[in-house]
Formats: structure tokens, sequence, C-alpha cells
């Protein structure tokens, strides 16, 4: 008698698809949640990494299993300071740092610049680490004004690049990449537009973001070392 009924509320319900095909399909369903929840908890001294448009943390344990992680895109063609045009993916083999700035910024660029430049002692320990610090005003951030930036700061690391490019490309990589969702009225321009973030991206060597932290302060950029550590020493 219940098997009746069960069979009754099946057509009533899927008229129009076999049992097997359901059943099918609602395996994958759980089996898709359990992979989910799965890649959702934290491991210990593993940084995770960053997926879909909130950026959710997770930690799977086979990349190729998972889509939507935020990595630096082969897209992204940018010029340095010395007037080379690159890949960002292709040219940067090694863990990097990625921050956002302009020249003539009188906020809080310099002080960003500034707190980099006090932590290079700290930095000291990863010979190979990579800054990159890209213009968001490219169109007056040329090489030679980037070159000057890098002067009027004594910035002697050979690995610390300054870039410019495309406005189009470097909004793309800043927001759809790294979650700077930071907009500013521009009166001149009478529009809101992309102004810059305060936060410091990471960067492994495989190109996936795997950390985001504030530079305005000390604190943060001290997690930001440890973290170093933690992905130095994987």
């Amino acid at each position: 008698m219940f098997r009746i009924i069960q069979t009754s509320v099946f057509n009533l319900f899927f008229p129009f698809i076999k049992k097997r095909t359901l059943l099918y399909f609602l395996g994958i369903v759980i089996v898709f949640i359990s992979c989910q929840q799965e890649n959702s908890i934290p491991k210990t001294n593993v940084l995770p990494y960053f997926s879909g448009k909130d950026f959710d943390p997770v930690w799977p344990k086979d990349l190729k299993k998972i889509s939507g992680l935020k990595q630096i895109p082969e897209s992204l063609k940018l010029t340095n300071h010395l007037g080379n045009s690159i890949s960002l993916r292709e040219n940067s083999s090694n863990i990097s740092l990625v921050v956002f700035f302009y020249a003539t910024c009188r906020g809080i660029c310099p002080l960003i610049t500034k707190n980099m430049i006090q932590i290079q002692p700290d930095l000291a320990e990863f010979p190979k680490l990579e800054i990159h610090s890209i213009s968001i005003n490219p169109k007056e951030d040329t090489p030679n004004v980037l070159t000057n930036y890098r002067k009027l700061y004594k910035i002697q690391n050979p690995n610390w690049s300054f870039y410019t490019g495309e406005v189009e490309m470097i909004e793309s990589f800043a927001k759809d990449t790294c979650g700077a969702e930071v907009e500013g009225f521009s009166l001149l321009k009478n529009k809101y537009e992309f102004v810059h973030t305060e936060n410091i991206f990471l960067f492994d060597e495989n190109r996936y973001l795997r950390g985001i932290y504030r530079a305005k302060g000390t604190g943060d950029i001290q997690r930001l070392v440890s973290d170093l550590r933690i992905l130095t020493k994987k």
C-alpha cells in the first residue's frame, strides 16, 4: 500500500521524469553539496583560496575540481617603470604582493608605500618575493613618472616594480580578481569611479589569490609576514 502511494506521489510531482534519472540527479546534488562543505573547512597552517563574487575562502583538496578561484588573468598586460611590456601572469612566477596606488595621491597611497618600506627588513626573509605596485591612474603615471616615484621614496628593492597600463584592464583586475570595490565621486568628472584600496593582496607562485591585508596600520602587515612564512614553507 505504501509503495503504491509513494509511486503515485512521485508521478504527481515528476510526471515527465523517470525515477532512475531523478535519483541520479539527486545523487549529483548531494555529492556537490558535500564537496562544497568539505572545501569550506579551514585547514590549520594552510592559507585559503578565494572563490566567487563574494570572495568566499575555500581550502580545496584538488584545484582542478573547483572553479571560480581568484587568479591573475592571462589577459592582464602591463608596462613597468622601465618601459617594458609584460604579462603579470607569465612573468611573475614567484609569490607576490599586489598594491594599487597612483603617484599624485595625497591620501593613503604614501602611507601604504611607507608601510611597505618599513617592513622591508621583515620581507628580506623572502628574497624571491615580488611586489607589484599598479597605478590606477595610468594615463598620467607614465614609466618616467613611476621611475621618479621610486626615486622619491628611495626604493632599492629590485623585486619591487611599478606598473601602468590600460585603465579598463587594471580596474577589471582590481575589482574582479582582488575585490577592490572602492569607488568615489569625482567632482571633475561628475560621476563615481574607481579610486583605490588600502589593501595588499597576496598571490602564490601559481598566481592564485591567497590573502588580503589592510596596509593602513601595522598589525595586519605583521599578519601578512606570518602568512608569507606559511606560504613559503608549505
